[in-house]
């Protein structure tokens, strides 16, 4: 049985909850092992604040890295993934570009973007087509304000598909805005593909 898609609990497990969406994204829940789930809370919310609390900056880059690499090593039964970090100039939507293939190939990419000029967010996308981006938003929201015609939320239905649109020339631009990637130096995504 697949499983809805979960929203965040709290302000900062935006790269767990995304990493846990895709990995339900491409499994059934019975074929997904407890160590699996287990690892990734394991390595995220790893970020300290200067008053020495765990986890108020979210997820560090180097983790988000470390957990791809346990997740493209660890085996178990019916459980495989392949995974790949892009970072930098390497995150881009072009066509037969690396996520536009890991999309075709029925992956899912967990990607860092832009909600303000200093904080940034994951999101799970699934799919690009039409010049959208279709994301899984783990933020729970009902409407984004100033940005009509470049994002759109979507009734995620039966909990399974995308809940968010973006405008892919808005999303790839390299300012420092709303809702997109923003700069080279900031980016990184996460390509995760089920290995059959």
């Amino acid at each position: 049985m697949y499983i809805p898609f979960h929203y965040q609990v709290s302000e900062y497990d935006c790269v767990p909850t995304a990493i846990v969406n895709s990995i339900s994204y491409l499994f059934h829940r019975k074929e997904i092992p407890p160590m699996v789930i287990r690892h990734i809370y394991l390595y995220c919310m790893d970020t300290v604040s200067r008053d020495a609390r765990f986890g108020i900056g979210g997820t560090s880059k180097l983790a988000v890295r470390l957990l791809g690499n346990w997740l493209s090593s660890y085996k178990m039964k019916k459980f495989s993934v392949t995974t790949q970090f892009l970072d930098k100039e390497r995150v881009c939507l072009e066509t037969g570009g690396q996520i536009q293939n890991c999309l075709e190939q029925g992956g899912v990419v967990v990607c860092n973007m832009l909600l303000t000029p200093k904080e940034e967010h994951y999101v799970m996308i699934t799919a690009i087509e039409d010049q959208w981006v279709y994301c899984f938003d783990s933020y729970r929201r009902s409407s984004v304000r100033g940005m009509a015609g470049k994002i759109n939320i979507l009734n995620p239905g039966d909990g399974r598909t995308p809940n968010l649109k973006i405008q892919k020339d808005w999303f790839e631009q390299t300012k420092t805005q709303r809702f997109c990637m923003g700069p080279f130096s900031i980016r990184e995504s996460l390509l995760i593909w089920r290995n059959s």
